[in-house]
């Protein structure tokens, strides 16, 4: 007996429009492309939110106000990358399953994700004066590196069995 993520999987990549996509000559390209967009804005707006918090650079903004000002262009990336994403995976699902570095991109990505809403935004959200500056540079790394780390990863698919 399939389970029912299995069952939903395989009806989904049966679908006429996930069909339409993979089997089309410019379908997936497209898609793909429409990937990367989003993960560029979304990694532009998270990189100048952590330039910001380890003192780099827009000294002048407020960390509360430039987060404000990022954050509609984060989520908008970020539904474009998971929603276009699905698609990628839905055209080949067995590619994907059996692909280590999807699965550590998958692992990653929840780490990112969970840094991002239990640790960043949490910096950004406190007062300034009471972190260090140490503390700042610790967090922006760790929050860039991880978000970097999903992007290699998403790349090595391609590459590494």
């Amino acid at each position: 007996m399939l389970s029912p993520l299995v069952t939903l999987v395989r009806w989904c990549s049966s679908s006429a429009a996930i069909v339409y996509i993979r089997d089309s000559q410019y379908g997936m390209p497209a898609v793909q492309s429409v990937h990367l967009v989003g993960i560029t804005l979304l990694l532009a707006a998270i990189i100048v939110l952590n330039v910001r918090l380890a003192g780099f650079g827009m000294r002048d903004a407020a960390l509360g106000w430039l987060e404000h000002q990022l954050a509609p262009w984060a989520a908008g990336a970020a539904a474009v990358v998971l929603l276009s994403g699905a698609v990628i995976f839905l055209g080949t699902p067995s590619k994907y399953v059996h692909s280590n570095p999807f699965r550590i991109k998958m692992v990653l990505l929840v780490l990112a994700i969970a840094f991002h809403f239990g640790v960043l935004r949490r910096w950004v959200a406190s007062d300034r004066a009471s972190h260090a500056r140490r503390g700042q540079l610790v967090v922006a790394g760790l929050s860039v590196t991880l978000w970097f780390l999903v992007g290699w990863a998403g790349r090595a698919i391609a590459f590494v069995p």
